[in-house]
């Protein structure tokens, strides 16, 4: 009775203060939350390579546990437009990509209990002004004995 009566006699202003141990904020992260952050890593490591945003389609999705037993999470990208000098560019750096994006997730201190499995990326025949046959000539890996290759 007497903490009721010290309640609405307070002359403190605000909500009532909630008892140790027990916060009204709640600190935990929602796989929506986590999958928006790594979205936003995406979205940013593709602008610093100029993909031009309306030219592809992002989503981030749990892919399933971790060897560690961490919640994984996987980040897909559909080409929409191809654009002739982009999009062949940004194919053949995709480990960059990925490498970029893995450095910035264990800089993360709100990712480092979760996994990234990867960049999945898709190119459909029906994206606006996607090649129609085979561009570029295929090159050949040429080893010769005794070489070496000095850096």
């Amino acid at each position: 009775m007497h903490s009721m009566i010290s309640r609405v006699f307070s002359r403190r202003e605000g909500p009532p203060a909630s008892p140790q141990g027990i916060s009204a904020v709640s600190s935990e992260l929602f796989d929506g939350d986590i999958q928006n952050y790594y979205l936003r890593i995406i979205q940013d490591c593709l602008r610093r390579m100029l993909v031009p945003s309306d030219s592809i389609y992002l989503r981030v999705r749990r892919s399933g546990t971790s060897a560690q037993g961490l919640t994984s999470f996987a980040g897909y990208v559909r080409i929409l437009k191809w654009d002739p000098v982009v999009m062949p560019v940004l194919l053949q750096n995709l480990p960059v990509v990925d490498a970029r994006v893995r450095k910035m997730v264990d800089a993360s201190v709100i990712l480092e209990g979760t996994h990234f499995s990867g960049l999945w990326f898709q190119a459909n025949n029906d994206a606006a002004g996607s090649p129609k046959s085979l561009v570029g000539l295929p090159c050949e890996l040429v080893h010769h004995a005794g070489s070496l290759v000095s850096a």
